[in-house]
């Protein structure tokens, strides 16, 4: 039980590569908060979590051993975040871990992108990113110990058409762990990414979807470039990623961003 005493709180945590990552942590003993929109954002092309499902998410976590709790968090406004915190402190006393999960999409061309598309995509990924760091180091400082993890992905490595806002966010997302890394590294708090390749996740499916893209045809399209033509990417193989940064066995691994991309990266130009 690596993560025995831990409180972990993982945004977008319902449902996908958030809801693996903080099931593989309670399996590991550590308490979970859930933090999650819960409904759906008017410029992302498919459906978000719902409270129904983040009920689900917590009795399967609790069906575990652990304490879970899930809040509903909108991780662009700082009232949502600041009472997400506020209530983990009130709950379990402390933050040990905290994930930064949530994440959306659309895909369309700058130049037909509107300023709301692109604040939707921008703001969830990276000023979500920026506003739990922000109220979580506090407790962090505080208690002289702390890890952060954040999800960026392929697209934080390089770009791909119709998807520049997207790319953008994820791009931030890694420089902030950098940045962020050597801010905290005198208060024992270890900041890192995630890079994931595709993962056929709730928002893949709701991309996919939406360009009238039947799943076989859509994984054809999205998961090529990936080395392993037998090895899908799945949501346990991030979560398995996070788990692994959340241990005292990366204790020295701080401000680095974790391809886990199936060789994607290394095949490209």
């Amino acid at each position: 039980m690596r993560l025995e005493g831990k409180t972990a709180i993982v945004t977008g945590g319902a449902r996908g590569n958030g809801f693996a990552a903080a099931k593989l942590m309670a399996e590991e003993g550590a308490d979970i908060v859930i933090g999650d929109i819960c409904e759906d954002m008017e410029t992302i092309p498919y459906r978000m979590s719902t409270p129904e499902v983040m009920a689900e998410a917590v009795k399967s976590l609790e069906g575990l051993g652990v304490k879970a709790l899930g809040i509903k968090c909108d991780v662009r406004k700082a009232a949502d975040v600041e009472n997400m915190v506020d209530r983990t402190m009130e709950k379990f006393g402390k933050v040990d871990i905290l994930v930064n999960n949530a994440g959306n999409s659309s895909m369309m061309a700058v130049a037909d992108m509107s300023e709301q598309e692109w604040d939707e995509v921008l703001d969830t990924h990276l000023k979500g990113t920026f506003l739990c760091c922000k109220y979580v180091l506090p407790k962090m400082i505080e208690a002289h110990s702390g890890k952060i993890i954040s999800i960026s992905s392929v697209g934080g490595h390089r770009g791909f058409g119709m998807g520049a806002h997207y790319c953008a966010a994820k791009h931030g997302i890694i420089g902030l762990t950098k940045a962020l890394s050597m801010e905290v590294a005198d208060h024992n708090i270890n900041v890192n990414a995630v890079c994931p390749g595709t993962v056929w996740t709730p928002m893949m499916q709701g991309i996919a979807s939406f360009f009238g893209m039947e799943e076989e045809e859509a994984k054809e399209a999205f998961l090529v470039g990936h080395s392993f033509k037998d090895r899908e990417i799945m949501p346990e193989d991030i979560g398995r990623a996070v788990l692994w940064l959340a241990t005292e066995d990366t204790r020295c691994i701080t401000g680095q961003s974790i391809l886990v991309d199936a060789g994607w990266t290394a095949r490209a130009p």
